[in-house]
C-alpha cells in the first residue's frame, strides 16, 4: 500500500505518548538548529507508520512539472546542432552533450576563442574608422580568416605530419601569388590596382567563392534558439516565484532545484550559435579539401612551383618540405576527415591555433592596429610562419586552454551546486536522494572529464616515457582485445555459429587495430557518457512523478545528518529562515547563468561581421563592434590592472622589472614582448623606414616597383648587415616530424625596434 504522508503526519503529531518510541531526539542542523524544533519522527518510525513505498504525485502536479521544466528542456535539446541523416551519430552526440557537459563546453568555448581571435585580427587589420571595399586586401584576409575558422571545426588525419600540414594550410589560406594552373598570368603592369592584382589570382578567387559558400551554408536558426532560451528562463522565473511565494513547499522548491541543476544546458545550447555548424557538413568538407588539394597539386607541379619561387624570391631549399606532400597516405584525398565541432568529438583541438599563434608572434602583436597597412609584407608573414622558424604544428597544445577548461567546470559545478544547496537545506536537512543524486551526476561528469584529459595527456607523442604509455589504458585495452580475438579464433567452426563467431572476431580485430585513445573512448568514455545521461534522466523523472516521496529520501539518510523527518508546513519554514538558504542557491546558479549568457551574446555580436553574407551589412556590424569595444575597453582593462598590481608587487619583492606598462597611445595595457594581439582603437606611430633600392625579400616580383612598395621603402638584403655562415648554412631537412612541439609560454617575441631592422630576415627559409 502506498503511503499517505499527510495522514501519517496528522496521526503522529496529534498523538501525545502513543508513538513515543519514534520521537527523534538527535541533533538537527539547518533551520531547526537554533530554535524550538517541531515534533520529529525517526526513519524507523516513518517506515512503521507511513509505509515503505513512494507516494507519487497526482497527475496535475506531475503535469505542472512537465509543462514547467520537462517541455522547456526538450525545447532546448531539439535546438542542439544535430547532423541530418545521421541517427547513430546523433544518439552518441546527445549522450556526450548530456553525459559530459564539462568536456563539451570546454571544447566549444575553445573554438569560440579561436573564432573570436580570427574576428579580432580582421577588425585590427585597418584603422579604427577605415572600412575598405570588398575587392581589397582587407576583403581577402576577411575571407581567409573565416575559412580558417570553419576549418577549425573539422578533424584531420590522425598521423598527418603536423608541421608540413601547417605550411600547406598557410599557403592555401594566405598566398595570393601561387598559381593553380598554367593558364594563369601572374605578372601584371606596375600601375595595377590592388583589385586587379587580387582578381588575377585563381587561388584568391577560389577562396572568395569558398568563403561566400561557407557564409551562405552557415546554419541559421538563431531565433528559435533564443525563443527556446526565453521559454526556459520564463519557466525558471515562474518556478522561483512559486517557490519563494510558498516558502517551504517541498515540491516547488525541488522543482526549482531541478531547473538550477540543468542551468548549464541553455548555456551549452547558446554557445552553439557562435560555434555554428554548416547546414551541409559533408559538402563543405569536400570544398575545403578541394582548396587544400589544389594548393598541394600546384606545389608539386615543378613549373608552378618554380614560378612561385621566382615570384617570391625563394630557393629550392625552401621547398624541400613539399616532398612530404607526395605521401598519399597522409595528403592524398581527404585532408579533413570529419566534422568535430561543438565538442562532439573528443580531443578535437582544431587546426587554427598554431597558425594564429605563429602570425601573432611573427609580427601582428607588435604591429597592433592597422597591421595590414603593408599588405604585401603582412601576407608574406602569414605565409612564412613564426619568425624563429619554430613551427609548432597543427597539433600543438597551448596551456592557455586551461581557462576554457576551468570555465566549463565552473558553469556545470556552479549551477549544480546551487541546486544542491537548495535541496540540501530544504527540510529534512541533509544529504538525501535529491542532493545526493545531484552530487553523483556532477561526480560522473567530472570523472569523465578527468579520464578524457588523462588519456589525452598520456597519449601525446614525446610527452611521456614509453613505459608510461604502455601502462596506460590503451595498452591494457590492446592486450584485452588481442587475447579475446585469439580466443574467438580458436572456437570458430563451420557450424551456424561460425558466421557469428567470425563477426565477433572481426569486431575484436577492429578493436585491436584502434589507437589507444580510440579504445579508451569506445570502452570507457562512451559508457560513462551513457551512464551519466541515464542518471540525469532518472533524476528528472523521479522529481517529476514523485519517486523521491518515500521515507528513505525524505529522511535524508545518505550523510552524517538526517535519519529523521518532519511534517511541518511552509509557514513554519518561512518563520525559521529557510529563504536565506534558497536565495543563496538560486543566486549562485542564476548568477553564473547570467554571466555566461552575457558572454555568449557579446561574442556572437562581435564576431558576426566575419560570417555575415552581405559585405555592406558586415561593415556596419564591424563599425558597431569597434564602437562597443571602445566604450567597454575599461571593463576589459580590469583584469590587466589586477595582473599589473600583482606583477608589480612580485617585482618589488624579487627586485625585477615589471613587464606590464601602460600604452598611452593605444589607450590599453600592454605587456612587453607579448605574443598575443591586443585590441586597441589607436594606431601605433609610424616609424621611419629605409629607402634603399634593390630586390625586396618576400615581395612578389610584379610588385617590386609598385608605388606602394616604393613609398614603404623596405630594407633590402644589401641594406642589412652581411649574412654570416650561420645564416647560410642550413640544417638538413627532416620530415615529417620536424620542429613539431608546442608553443612554450615563454616563446620570445621580437621587439618592435628589432622588427624594423630585421623583421623578415631569414624567415623565408622556413616557408
Amino acid at each position: 500500500m502506498r503511503p499517505n504522508f499527510a495522514e501519517c503526519g496528522a496521526l503522529y503529531t496529534s498523538s501525545n505518548n502513543t508513538f513515543v518510541q519514534y520521537i527523534y531526539n538527535g541533533t538537527v542542523p539547518g533551520v531547526f538548529s537554533n530554535s524550538r524544533r517541531p515534533k520529529l519522527i525517526t526513519y524507523e518510525g516513518c517506515k512503521a507508520l507511513c509505509g515503505s513505498g513512494s507516494e507519487y504525485y497526482a497527475w496535475k502536479d506531475a503535469a505542472a512539472t512537465i509543462t514547467t521544466w520537462v517541455l522547456p528542456i526538450i525545447g532546448l535539446l531539439v535546438q542542439a546542432p544535430f547532423e541530418s541523416n545521421a541517427f547513430r551519430r546523433t544518439v552518441f552526440a546527445l549522450a556526450r552533450w548530456i553525459g559530459s557537459p564539462m568536456a563539451t563546453l570546454s571544447y566549444t568555448l575553445w573554438n569560440i576563442k579561436i573564432t573570436s581571435k580570427c574576428a579580432m585580427m580582421v577588425d585590427m587589420a585597418t584603422q579604427y574608422d577605415d572600412f575598405p571595399e570588398q575587392d581589397s586586401h582587407f576583403g581577402q584576409i576577411r575571407d581567409s580568416f573565416y575559412i580558417l575558422s570553419v576549418m577549425n571545426q573539422y578533424s584531420i588525419k590522425e598521423k598527418m605530419p603536423a608541421v608540413e600540414a601547417e605550411k600547406l594550410l598557410r599557403i592555401a589560406l594566405f598566398s595570393d601569388t601561387l598559381r593553380l594552373s598554367h593558364a594563369e598570368d601572374g605578372i601584371l603592369p606596375d600601375n595595377s590596382t590592388p583589385s586587379l592584382m587580387l582578381s588575377s589570382s585563381k587561388l584568391v578567387l577560389k577562396r572568395q567563392a569558398l568563403a561566400q559558400s561557407l557564409r551562405e551554408n552557415r546554419k541559421k536558426g538563431v531565433v528559435p534558439v533564443f525563443v527556446s532560451l526565453m521559454w526556459f528562463l520564463f519557466s525558471l522565473s515562474i518556478s522561483i516565484q512559486a517557490s519563494f511565494g510558498e516558502i517551504g513547499s517541498n515540491q516547488t522548491a525541488h522543482d526549482l532545484a531541478l531547473g538550477l541543476l540543468l542551468g548549464w544546458l541553455p548555456i551549452m545550447i547558446l554557445v552553439t550559435i557562435v560555434d555554428r555548424n554548416p547546414t551541409a557538413i559533408e559538402a563543405i568538407r569536400r570544398k575545403l579539401n578541394n582548396l587544400v588539394d589544389e594548393t598541394r597539386s600546384a606545389l608539386l607541379d615543378p613549373e608552378l612551383r618554380n614560378s612561385y619561387m621566382t615570384d617570391t624570391r625563394r630557393t629550392v631549399r625552401d621547398f624541400d618540405w613539399t616532398e612530404c606532400l607526395r605521401d598519399e597516405d597522409f595528403f592524398y584525398g581527404d585532408f579533413f576527415t570529419h566534422f568535430s565541432g561543438q565538442g562532439r568529438v573528443r580531443w578535437h583541438y582544431g587546426v587554427a591555433h598554431s597558425i594564429l599563434a605563429g602570425i601573432e608572434s611573427k609580427f601582428m602583436a607588435a604591429e597592433g592596429r592597422n597591421w595590414l597597412s603593408d599588405p604585401d609584407m603582412a601576407l608574406t608573414n602569414m605565409v612564412d610562419g613564426p619568425g624563429d622558424g619554430h613551427f609548432a604544428g597543427l597539433r600543438s597544445i597551448d596551456l592557455r586552454m586551461i581557462w576554457q577548461l576551468l570555465s566549463s567546470i565552473l558553469i556545470v559545478v556552479g549551477t549544480a551546486f546551487g541546486a544542491f544547496i537548495l535541496s540540501y537545506f530544504t527540510p529534512t536537512v541533509g544529504l538525501g536522494c535529491r542532493s545526493g543524486g545531484y552530487l553523483i551526476y556532477v561526480l560522473l561528469t567530472l570523472i569523465n572529464l578527468l579520464v578524457e584529459m588523462f588519456v589525452w595527456w598520456f597519449s601525446r607523442e614525446g610527452q611521456v616515457r614509453s613505459w608510461v604509455r604502455r601502462q596506460s589504458a590503451g595498452g591494457v585495452l590492446t592486450k584485452v582485445a588481442s587475447r579475446a580475438r585469439i580466443s574467438v579464433s580458436r572456437h570458430e567452426s563451420d557450424t551456424w555459429t561460425g558466421s557469428i563467431m567470425s563477426r565477433v572476431r572481426n569486431g575484436f580485430h577492429a578493436l585491436y587495430e584502434m589507437s589507444g585513445k580510440d579504445k579508451a573512448a569506445l570502452l570507457i568514455l562512451r559508457p560513462l557518457d551513457i551512464i551519466a545521461s541515464i542518471w540525469l534522466a532518472y533524476i528528472v523523472a523521479a522529481q517529476t512523478f514523485g519517486s523521491y516521496q518515500n521515507c528513505d529520501c525524505m529522511s535524508s539518510t545518505w550523510g552524517l545528518h538526517g535519519g529523521y523527518m518532519d511534517f511541518e508546513t511552509y509557514d513554519f519554514y518561512r518563520a525559521h529562515g529557510v529563504a536565506y538558504y534558497w536565495a543563496a542557491g538560486t543566486g549562485l546558479s542564476t548568477g553564473i547563468m547570467g554571466v555566461a549568457f552575457v558572454f555568449v551574446v557579446i561574442e556572437y555580436t562581435t564576431q558576426s561581421h566575419l560570417s555575415t553574407e552581405d559585405y555592406a551589412d558586415a561593415m556596419k556590424g564591424l563599425k558597431r563592434t569597434r564602437q562597443f569595444k571602445k566604450q567597454t575597453a575599461w571593463l576589459r582593462d580590469v583584469p590587466d590592472y589586477i595582473i599589473d598590481f600583482f606583477v608589480r608587487m612580485w617585482s618589488k619583492a624579487s627586485g625585477s622589472n615589471p613587464k606590464y606598462t601602460r600604452d598611452h597611445q593605444a589607450g590599453r595595457y600592454s605587456q612587453g614582448g607579448r605574443r598575443g594581439l591586443l585590441w586597441t582603437w589607436s594606431t601605433k606611430r609610424q616609424r621611419g623606414r629605409g629607402t634603399d633600392d634593390g630586390i625586396l625579400e618576400g615581395i612578389p616580383l610584379h610588385r617590386q616597383d609598385s608605388p606602394q612598395a616604393s613609398r614603404q621603402g623596405y630594407l633590402t638584403r644589401s641594406a642589412r648587415s652581411p649574412s654570416t655562415s650561420k645564416d647560410t648554412e642550413l640544417e638538413p631537412y627532416t620530415s615529417p616530424i620536424s620542429h613539431e612541439g608546442e608553443y612554450p609560454p615563454e616563446l620570445p617575441t621580437q621587439p618592435v625596434e628589432a622588427l624594423e631592422e630585421g623583421r623578415y630576415r631569414g624567415s623565408y627559409r622556413y616557408l
